[in-house]
């Protein structure tokens, strides 16, 4: 089992504790976790050339055709993003808004260089793939919940990912990190418990 552990935390606090709780217990379970922290790459934004769907391949020269190959060489992803104002953070939009376009609707990775043509299908794809979503908030509860500042992060993800075919299988929101830095008992064994699912043992 091959996991790789996204972390788009910028500042490398709850968030990217959560994702490294969770990374350690899918070890623990047997997985392989490859570490993976988006603000040591370079990530531009889509330019809507729609390059993508004619060739299978970005022209855009920066680190996401690297990426989508190592997402598509895992079994499962953890992604952890910070939340503002109901959405992720800027350097995940930027994921988020190109990713997409280097899957086929059958959710098989597009190889770099090859055509839509080109790209073996398998029909196993989405029921392969599995990921788990960290996200925190300064907002406390209910507010987090009511105006949507941890679920809007958690719908964009779930949303890109399956058009890739890769299926979200539980999340966590930590909530009200603008008093508290750290996190509760609680939130910490859930994540920990979103690792061992990913990896396969309960």
């Amino acid at each position: 089992m091959r996991i790789i552990a996204i972390d788009a935390s910028r500042r490398q606090g709850v968030v990217s504790r959560s994702v490294e709780t969770a990374a350690l217990a899918a070890e623990a379970a047997g997985a392989e976790v490859e570490r993976v922290r988006l603000y040591d790459m370079e990530i531009r934004y889509c330019t809507g050339c729609r390059m993508c769907m004619a060739t299978g391949t970005c022209k855009i020269d920066d680190d996401l055709p690297e990426l989508a190959s190592r997402i598509s060489d895992a079994d499962g992803v953890i992604f952890g993003t910070p939340s503002y104002f109901r959405r992720a953070d800027e350097v995940t939009r930027a994921l988020l808004d190109r990713l997409a376009g280097y899957f086929a609707a059958s959710g098989q990775m597009h190889l770099p260089g090859l055509g839509m043509r080109d790209v073996p299908r398998s029909r196993c794809v989405e029921e392969a793939k599995r990921a788990i979503v960290i996200t925190a908030c300064g907002a406390p509860e209910p507010l987090a919940t009511f105006f949507g500042y941890t679920t809007g992060p958690v719908r964009e993800l779930r949303s890109a990912l399956g058009q890739g075919g890769i299926r979200t299988i539980g999340s966590l929101a930590v909530t009200d990190t603008w008093r508290r830095p750290g996190v509760h008992d609680w939130e910490r064994d859930k994540a920990a418990s979103l690792g061992r699912i990913l990896a396969g043992k309960i």
